[in-house]
């Protein structure tokens, strides 16, 4: 089962990164790196369709597509990357990086060539030059996801679900007015709306360098401890290069779309 792979995929250890966590001191120091442009924050919705994308998630028939969620509680914040994760971010968005990195610089004309085409030849690139930022979220959860019992396989698939569905609707808007913004599938750590690299995301490790969360150590994983949740949490992330502004405002439509859903049908 899929979904079962998601406590593995998301402690594991990354093979490639060789700079690895030592304790608190050593997260502190990797932490002063990166910014922390959005606190913790609960972003609450109701009614949220969920729509079966990617090429990772199966099972159909326990994901139906076309289905919606009665509510969704997630904690996000937002951050600039750390130099690791944004190393790793190459081979993971390799497409996007690469075409973000390509817009940094300039072209200058080239002979019989005009400014206006060079301008016309950069506007065919589908999303416009912003930094990477990182959206890390939490949901609580009743069940420690590393076991193994009926009830927290359950509890699994509804927490995948509800990340989801509010990542696609956040996504939705960002892409809409042209920003580049993708989530990481919990069950591969690979992207779900765009293509794979040769690298999946390692959550626990963001987690890490990007809020300075302490983990504990199960057998040969890590898990990343919540301060007020423990380890009964479903950590995934979502990326995106639209501007803070932009991010904040779509999952506030988000919000406030599902919120008057849900009045509408509890007033039916």
């Amino acid at each position: 089962h899929v979904v079962r792979g998601m406590a593995d995929v998301a402690s594991s250890p990354s093979k490639e990164n060789k700079e690895k966590v030592k304790g608190e001191k050593g997260t502190e120091k990797m932490s002063r790196k990166t910014a922390k442009l959005v606190e913790p924050t609960m972003s609450r919705a109701c009614h949220v369709p969920f729509v079966l994308q990617g090429t990772f998630l199966d099972g159909k028939d326990k994901h139906e597509s076309g289905t919606t969620l009665d509510r969704v509680e997630i904690e996000y914040s937002v951050h600039t990357l750390h130099p690791i994760i944004e190393r790793h971010c190459k081979h993971i968005f390799p497409g996007v990086i690469n075409k973000q990195k390509d817009k940094d610089t300039r072209k200058e004309p080239k002979e019989g060539e005009s400014s206006n085409d060079v301008e016309k030849s950069e506007k065919k690139n589908k999303f416009p030059q912003y930094p990477l930022l990182c959206i890390p979220t939490f949901q609580h959860t009743n069940s420690d996801m590393l076991e193994f019992t009926e009830s927290a396989e359950k509890e699994k698939d509804l927490k995948l679900k509800g990340f989801y569905a509010w990542c696609q609707a956040v996504c939705q808007r960002l892409r809409k007015k042209g920003f580049w913004a993708d989530y990481i599938d919990p069950c591969s750590g690979y992207p779900v709306l765009g293509d794979s690299g040769s690298s999946t995301y390692n959550e626990v490790e963001g987690m890490q360098l990007l809020l300075r969360y302490r983990h504990s150590q199960v057998g040969m994983c890590k898990v990343i401890l919540h301060p007020r949740w423990g380890q009964r949490i479903y950590p995934a992330s979502m990326f995106s290069m639209a501007p803070l502004d932009e991010i904040k405002k779509a999952i506030k439509e988000v919000e406030d779309t599902y919120k008057e859903e849900h009045k509408k049908k509890d007033q039916e």
